[in-house]
């Protein structure tokens, strides 16, 4: 399925009040994705939208990664705004947002891509404001729209994740780093992440290939054990526990934490290029009602011949867990060795 850019001059027809001023900057809700579509069109492609964007995290209550937030049509011109913006319609649509389709596809060669399910995904970046992300959805008729969306979700959520990844990367990242830690790590351990200022190392153990750091209020950390000559046959749920859980008992002080069992779910993958196991699930600790979500990755590095373990957790009661995740997921994924190219 190739994802088309719309040319500039179907785009400027699409709202009357596209203004020749400078961009204002794009604002974004956590999480949020804001939907145009008319009120028909939308009751026939919500289910499928929901199902591709608001996909279930539990901290343990339930979070989303996206939540759709429908227009209505009093509030377009703000929303158009939004970093993070669907038009869905069709070319039989009527509505308001129907007639700005059919502007958008009166090229023949571009409509009969449409009608025959080649093309039904334009992505335009910047349009209406700064740092901003159009999704637009177009398919002949409801039904061929939300067949589209659902057989193409993986890829749809994954554009999504994509940008709101590098929305939080500079949100995260930019101008805050502590590069003394990062230094730190890549003089003596030979691998860094890109850390938060307010991140400092908690504990080391070398010997042991063991460290962790950690940032306060609320209460999170992430830390990386290696094991020199390991291979891929470490790359399973069952190791992947139990070394997490005796990382649990030993090193962490002033409590015991372990793997709780509910909610545990893994999958193979790869992590920078790297073949992984990635496992999300919840901790606990024991004799103490505290607990939160933690995202684990297990990934093994043919250069170093290491198998890495980088975990994020974190405790945070009363508070929505997924917004600090977010950001944690943001630095995990800077991991690299020193013979990795920056």
């Amino acid at each position: 399925m190739r994802i088309l850019k719309m040319p500039f001059f179907l785009l400027f027809s699409i709202f009357m009040f596209f203004r020749c001023s400078p961009k204002p900057h794009s604002f974004w809700q956590e999480g949020a994705i804001a939907v145009i579509a008319d009120d028909e069109d939308w009751e026939g492609i919500q289910g499928a939208l929901r199902w591709t964007f608001e996909k279930v995290v539990r901290t343990p209550q339930e979070e989303y990664q996206f939540k759709l937030l429908h227009t209505p049509d009093s509030l377009i011109d703000y929303y158009s705004r939004a970093q993070f913006l669907i038009i869905a319609s069709t070319l039989q649509s009527e509505g308001p947002i129907g007639d700005m389709i059919q502007g958008m596809t009166d090229d023949p060669s571009l409509r009969q891509r449409i009608e025959q399910g080649e093309n039904f995904v334009f992505i335009r970046k910047d349009e209406w404001a700064r740092d901003q992300m159009i999704m637009i959805l177009v398919s002949k008729d409801i039904p061929a729209l939300r067949d589209k969306i659902q057989d193409h979700s993986i890829m749809l959520y994954d554009l999504m994740r994509k940008e709101m990844k590098r929305t939080l990367t500079k949100e995260v990242l930019e101008g805050r780093e502590n590069k003394d830690l990062e230094a730190y790590l890549m003089d003596n351990y030979n691998w860094i992440l890109r850390m938060q200022k307010d991140y400092f190392l908690a504990e080391t153990f070398p010997a042991e290939n063991f460290l962790w750091m950690r940032r306060v209020m609320p209460d999170r950390w992430i830390f990386v054990r290696w094991v020199e000559g390991g291979d891929t046959s470490l790359l399973n749920q069952d190791w992947v526990v139990k070394e997490r859980n005796r990382i649990g008992q030993t090193y962490y002080h002033d409590f015991t934490e372990c793997v709780a069992g509910k909610y545990l779910f893994s999958y193979k993958s790869t992590f920078l290029g790297r073949p992984a196991l990635i496992t999300t699930g919840l901790w606990e600790r024991e004799n103490e009602a505290a607990g939160g979500p933690f995202k684990n990755y297990t990934f093994y590095d043919n250069t170093t011949e290491r198998v890495y373990m980088v975990d994020i957790a974190l405790f945070a009661p009363g508070k929505e867990k997924l917004p600090y995740l977010r950001r944690m997921e943001v630095i995990a994924e800077t991991f690299r060795t020193r013979f990795d190219p920056e």
